[in-house]
């Protein structure tokens, strides 16, 4: 039995991801697909546009066996975590393939891009410093140098998937697994925010239409057999408010205690928060060529969900496999699974209620909830009220 792992947000689930699934089914051989899927919160530190069970069902219903959870601990944080978080559980599971989507499905490529995140070469470092200086914001200016190094396009190298995929390749040498790397090129454009461009829509694109009201044009590019999913979903708020009142409350060193702060970042988002008006006003504020948009999201992610440094050092690897969806003609799948593990497989949250890395999910899906605007949906302890998905 061959098994191929993806490692996934679908937020929400589209066109181009069906294709990868179809796509990572034929170039693998495989007999089974089993994604790691973020639940409640995504890496860009907002809140996942479904519920992770409609999502999860989604993909079942589209090509995927299996879908297990990438823990929260890992999935709302930077690329190398995520990656370190993904790969952790579908090594773990003892997968033979790992597919994903990327500027790039040259495995070579991928490999020596790796090579320089794990160990810069000192010129390329002085490289790096010169494009700073030269008004180059860092992941740009790192970007740039490893592609001049490479020998390849800056924009390959500072595509948001591939420096993902190199993430995936530095997590595996970890491991020590040494899954087949089956990447996909990628059709279309990843931050496009144009349902109508070239190829097939961004997840970036579908969420504005479904943040303007505009549900009927999102849905045109979800996959037919599971649109009504998408229209059943309730429509959800932005957190602004609360989040705010979250860094106002926190002090100064909680704000530090918290991953990836430093050199004073935690003095200058207490600051501003006590005199913003609104959450954006914040953003503004603190953001800059070294704090970018995305690394100030989730430090706002981390400080309402009280993710902290010392949680993330006490857990470096996932400790667990927590199955959350599977198809009903899949089981010798789950059979073969459990022969291979070297995690436990958990189905029932029960089980996980004690530990801190599973109460930070339960936290995650919580404030999930208050952001949905159905009374229905806004229920606290959804992670132990909520049905496991067959499909």
């Amino acid at each position: 039995m061959k098994i191929t792992g993806v490692i996934a947000e679908y937020n929400p689930f589209h066109e181009g991801h069906a294709y990868h699934l179809r796509a990572a089914r034929e170039r693998s051989g495989c007999d089974y697909i089993v994604v790691c899927m973020a639940g409640s919160y995504t890496q860009r530190g907002a809140a996942a546009c479904l519920s992770k069970w409609d999502r999860a069902r989604m993909a079942l219903m589209c090509g995927a066996d299996a879908v297990f959870e990438l823990p929260a601990l890992f999935a709302v944080r930077t690329a190398d975590a995520f990656a370190a978080g993904g790969v952790g559980v579908l090594a773990g599971l003892g997968i033979d393939a790992l597919s994903f989507g990327c500027e790039t499905d040259d495995p070579g490529l991928l490999a020596r891009l790796a090579a320089l995140r794990e160990q810069e070469p000192p010129e390329m470092s002085e490289r790096v410093k010169r494009n700073l200086g030269q008004g180059m914001a860092h992941a740009r200016a790192w970007g740039t140098a490893a592609a001049e190094r490479l020998g390849v396009p800056p924009e390959l190298v500072n595509a948001p998937n591939a420096i993902l995929a190199a993430e995936y390749v530095r997590a595996i040498g970890r491991t020590g697994a040494k899954p087949e790397l089956c990447p996909v090129l990628r059709r279309g454009d990843y931050h496009g925010d144009q349902l109508d461009g070239g190829g097939f829509a961004s997840a970036t694109a579908i969420r504005a239409a479904l943040s303007e009201g505009r549900r009927d044009a999102a849905r045109e590019h979800i996959p037919e057999g599971v649109r009504e999913i998408l229209a059943a979903a309730g429509t959800m708020h932005a957190p602004d408010d609360l989040a705010l009142c979250c860094l106002r409350q926190r002090t100064e060193a909680e704000l530090a205690a918290l991953p990836d702060v430093a050199e004073g970042l935690e003095r200058r988002v207490k600051r501003c928060a006590e005199t913003a008006a609104a959450l954006e006003q914040v953003i503004n504020a603190v953001k800059c060529k070294r704090y970018t948009r995305a690394r100030l999201s989730r430090l706002i992610a981390h400080a309402m969900l009280g993710l902290t440094a010392d949680l993330a050092r006490r857990h470096p690897a996932p400790e667990y496999a927590r199955l959350i969806g599977m198809r009903a003609d899949a089981r010798p799948l789950l059979s073969e699974l459990k022969r291979r593990a070297s995690l436990p497989i958990v189905s029932d949250p029960v089980a996980l209620r004690a530990d801190e890395v599973f109460q930070l999910e339960c936290r995650a899906t919580d404030l999930r909830a208050l952001q949905c605007d159905d009374p229905s949906e806004r229920a606290a302890g959804q992670e132990f009220t909520r049905k496991f998905v067959r499909v």
